[in-house]
């Protein structure tokens, strides 16, 4: 890294720690630090920049600037610029966060269920009316959108440490030009010797020349994988609304940016059967390289869209919307799900999920058991009502007269205790209007990470105090929440009438 010679010494701290030098800080994403600025001469202007942004300070005191700055919601190399000079640092990811297989894992289960439940419904359109063909789909765009900062600080890297070959190749030449002497010039000696009448070396000699080249197969397949992408690219901004297809054009431009790097100018594409080659396997760039590739077409089976795209900064909305359609799936599994046609809407430009902010969102279970998504509960609602003030709970399981509440709380394992609490107004603020009395039997939370030293995850804890947590993360194991489930499924049996 450049050390710091710019007319000053940024540092960095987060709040009532220690100061450091942007060399030994570790920066997490989507976290705010202090910076302070010492200047060296306090009547020079300065300037700092971070991520393409300008940071200007909330205080000058003797010769001292003092501001904050928060980095962006993804890991990787970063630049700052202090004063027009360069110096690159790295954002560490946030380990309490999920991770971006995670991420990529929500949506693919978000709409391989939403298309299994389209089974479900009475919607009579088919799920084709999307218009998209089968290489677009939202969870390669949401892909693509999240992961391309990432593919960007691979391809600059590629660049500028390309691997290389050393290839050879026969040319003539001065004599006194020949580096080296290998078999191949000592036979064409041999047959041409005769054309010296003096039996002397000729002037011009037929030699092997080896040079470096960046034409390797790894470079190649690279190339290729960045035309096809490019073409995708300007498919989807043809495709997509007017913001999304602003985005579309701006990556397929910096694709070609990139094309036109005088290193790729050397390489051809590669045009052939695809194989992970030891460079794949071994080389940490190479390697990133080819998982972004590989995962970018596995998500060509998706059909039915989102009515809005999720970016990774809202992973917390997603992670709720992730958490519905995992009950959706685990009451159709056990064969309790009757019609799905409220998880849908259809429009000219197809068929879509439709999770609207307070917009409440259901299906229909067996038993007359109903699944809904942020449902509305205020004074005039007409079956269950509150006297405090209007509540809309994420997910809402309704068996009866009586509701099941479950809250999704994204990255919140530490304050846990805290909104648990919050959890009582639900419990305690919904009743049933026919007589007042309390409707709401449990309110949970699911959250991604489990803490197993709190009892808030035990079932003994759940049926207590009728309140808890349970762990709920992509690609982990659900029993737990198929467990709960069946005990609701096993109330409703016991108090359904003979």
């Amino acid at each position: 890294m450049v050390q710091h010679s710019s007319g000053g010494n940024l540092l960095l701290r987060l709040k009532g720690e220690t100061w450091v030098t942007l060399e030994e800080a570790y920066l997490t994403e989507a976290t705010t630090y202090e910076w302070m600025f010492v200047m060296e001469d306090m009547k020079q202007a300065f300037s700092i920049g971070f991520c393409g942004l300008p940071y200007f300070p909330n205080r000058i005191e003797e010769g001292i600037a003092y501001g904050q700055l928060t980095t962006p919601f993804y890991s990787g190399k970063v630049t700052f610029e202090i004063n027009g000079e360069e110096h690159d640092t790295y954002i560490y990811p946030d380990s309490r966060k999920l991770t971006q297989e995670q991420y990529d894992l929500m949506l693919s289960d978000i709409l391989e269920e939403a298309s299994l439940c389209f089974e479900n419904s009475d919607i009579k359109a088919g799920i084709e009316v999307d218009q998209l063909s089968r290489e677009l789909s939202l969870a390669q765009w949401s892909y693509i959108e999240m992961s391309f900062p990432s593919l960007a600080v691979m391809i600059r890297q590629v660049m500028e440490h390309p691997t290389r070959v050393l290839q050879a190749r026969e040319q003539s030449m001065r004599r006194d030009h020949v580096k080296s002497v290998d078999t191949k010039t000592m036979g064409w000696l041999e047959r041409n010797r005769e054309r010296s009448s003096s039996g002397t070396i000729p002037e011009i000699v037929r030699s092997t020349v080896r040079e470096d080249s960046y034409n390797t197969y790894e470079n190649k397949l690279i190339l290729r994988q960045l035309l096809e992408l490019r073409h995708l690219l300007k498919r989807y901004g043809e495709m997509m609304q007017e913001e999304d297809a602003r985005k579309a054009e701006f990556y397929a431009d910096q694709i070609g940016s990139w094309l036109r790097h005088p290193f790729f100018k050397q390489v051809i594409p590669y045009n052939g059967v695809v194989q992970i080659s030891q460079v794949f396997r071994k080389h940490p760039v190479y390697r990133q390289c080819y998982k972004w590739f590989d995962r970018l077409y596995r998500h060509g089976n998706e059909r039915i869209g989102m009515s809005y795209n999720y970016p990774l900064r809202e992973t917390f909305a997603l992670y709720e919307i992730w958490c519905y359609m995992m009950l959706v799936k685990t009451f159709r599994e056990k064969g309790l799900l009757k019609d799905s046609s409220g998880l849908f809407r259809t429009t000219r430009k197809g068929l879509f999920l439709h999770f609207a902010e307070h917009n409440e969102s259901s299906v229909l279970l067996n038993n007359g058991m109903r699944l809904s998504y942020q449902r509305v509960f205020q004074k005039n609602s007409p079956h269950f009502y509150t006297f405090t003030q209007r509540m809309i709970p994420d997910i809402v399981i309704q068996v009866g007269d009586r509701l099941y509440i479950l809250d999704p709380k994204y990255r919140v394992v530490n304050n846990l205790g805290t909104a648990l609490g919050e959890m009582h107004k639900y419990r305690d603020g919904i009743l049933l209007r026919r007589n007042d009395e309390r409707s709401v039997q449990t309110v949970l939370i699911l959250t991604p990470v489990k803490n197993d030293e709190l009892d808030y995850f035990t079932s003994d804890y759940h049926d207590r105090y009728k309140m808890g947590a349970i762990a709920l993360t992509p690609g982990d194991d659900m029993s737990l929440l198929h467990t709960w489930v069946d005990k609701i499924v096993a109330l409703e049996v016991e108090d359904a009438p003979l």
